[in-house]
């Protein structure tokens, strides 16, 4: 399929690439591009890369599949000095794994190589980040939407499918203003969520001792917060472009939070526990029905 690959930005995602192609496709030769390159050797070390450089030295000449896997802006910007360049083959494909698809195509699309980059976003990964946390599993299953563009031929996005298949993943097809509409309360609102329910913790109990406040600090309350942990570089990337959709499903949310502030309210007036059972029972149907 690919014989040259380059991975640009050797983290979580990055990672778990370099990791399943090796395993899937042992003869391919990957090269690795990050910030400190350095700090990559122990990939080599590992066998999922055979040689790592400089993310501001990337040389063209003979790759395939370029994977960019940084923050969004930082990718915008490599994608784009990737078509500039004049070694990048004109039979060599791009993609990405950024979690926002409209920003990055209506960055490149009048670009006259535009067609050879395809946008893809893998809905995996974890609040940690870095090589270190890469693994095979983080994709095993995982789906990963490709948004192709108008400039896009579909033998290119076959071989971008069955590259992401080869990779023990599921594949859905849509449009990048679709993804990002999506994304955007099933990906994006859960982080900012979690993020504030974190803020929200540390307000009120500003006054107390971290040690004190343990005992009461239950699994649910770490499975919340979990997302909170993720790198900050790489979200505030993800709010600022697609502020628009998160903005809208923000606005909902706040809607629903003072619904059910009324309706604890009320149960409390009127001592009316089934006011609040029927809310529960509602709300667990809609669970069931996504989680059957």
């Amino acid at each position: 399929m690919f014989n040259k690959v380059a991975i640009i930005g050797l983290g979580l995602i990055g990672g778990s690439i370099a990791r399943m192609l090796k395993k899937k496709h042992q003869s391919v030769h990957i090269t690795a591009y990050g910030r400190k390159p350095e700090n990559l050797h122990n990939a080599i070390k590992e066998g999922f890369i055979d040689d790592v450089a400089s993310i501001d030295a990337i040389d063209c000449n003979d790759v395939d599949l370029f994977i960019v896997a940084t923050p969004v802006l930082s990718s915008i910007a490599i994608i784009k000095s990737l078509l500039d360049d004049p070694h990048l083959k004109s039979s060599a494909l791009i993609i990405d794994a950024g979690s926002v698809k409209q920003s990055i195509i209506d960055s490149v699309i009048e670009h006259q190589k535009a067609h050879q980059f395809v946008g893809c976003h893998p809905m995996a990964g974890s609040e940690k980040s870095g090589y270190t946390f890469s693994t095979h599993s983080i994709l095993t299953g995982a789906w990963v939407i490709i948004t192709p563009h108008k400039k896009n031929n579909d033998d290119d996005i076959a071989i971008i499918k069955k590259f992401w298949e080869l990779l023990e993943c599921k594949i859905h097809i849509t449009d990048a203003v679709t993804h990002d509409r999506m994304v955007a309360s099933t990906s994006h609102f859960p982080h900012i969520v979690s993020t504030v329910l974190m803020e929200s913790f540390f307000a009120i109990n500003k006054e107390n001792n971290p040690s004190d406040i343990q005992p009461f600090i239950g699994k649910g309350f770490k499975d919340m917060t979990r997302l909170a942990g993720g790198s900050p570089d790489m979200w505030s990337d993800i709010v600022l472009l697609n502020n628009t959709n998160i903005i809208a499903v923000l606005e909902d949310y706040i809607q629903s939070l003072n619904k059910v502030k009324h309706r604890i309210q009320q149960a409390s007036l009127h001592n009316d526990r089934d006011v609040l059972c029927r809310y529960f029972e509602e709300v667990q149907k809609k669970w069931i029905k996504y989680h059957a």
